[in-house]
């Protein structure tokens, strides 16, 4: 492996970290969901983000743990039952202060990248 690839594969680490706990909190905005369901849709929207089971659930306990999510178990369902998180309040602030710096982030490493708008 070269190192320029050890040094993608080390920079993709740092970049997924802190866009997976994003797409988490943007996920939840819309409805409640349980671990391996919020798994199976991001697989579904972005390709860049493939986790790991092992991974999310470990990282839905820390952000509730931080008091971004709320859980509650669903017993009433035929299989075993299921541990569904939410956005608390905290989370939703949480996520339009992060939607916003990536929005503005993006937009200036895009500049810095194309040199769209560089002098």
């Amino acid at each position: 492996m070269s190192k320029a690839d050890q040094e993608m594969d080390r920079w993709a680490k740092e970049v997924k970290r802190g866009a997976v706990t994003l797409a988490i909190l943007a996920l939840l905005k819309r409805e409640p969901a349980y671990g391996y369901e919020l798994v199976k849709r991001l697989e579904q929207k972005v390709s860049f983000l493939q986790l790991e089971q092992g991974t999310v659930y470990p990282l839905l306990r820390r952000m509730e743990k931080r008091g971004l999510l709320q859980s509650e178990w669903d017993y009433e369902i035929q299989t075993k039952p299921k541990k569904y998180y939410a956005l608390s309040d905290e989370g939703r602030r949480a996520l339009e202060m992060m939607s916003r710096t990536w929005d503005v982030l993006s937009r200036e490493m895009n500049g810095i990248t194309t040199g769209v708008g560089m002098q």
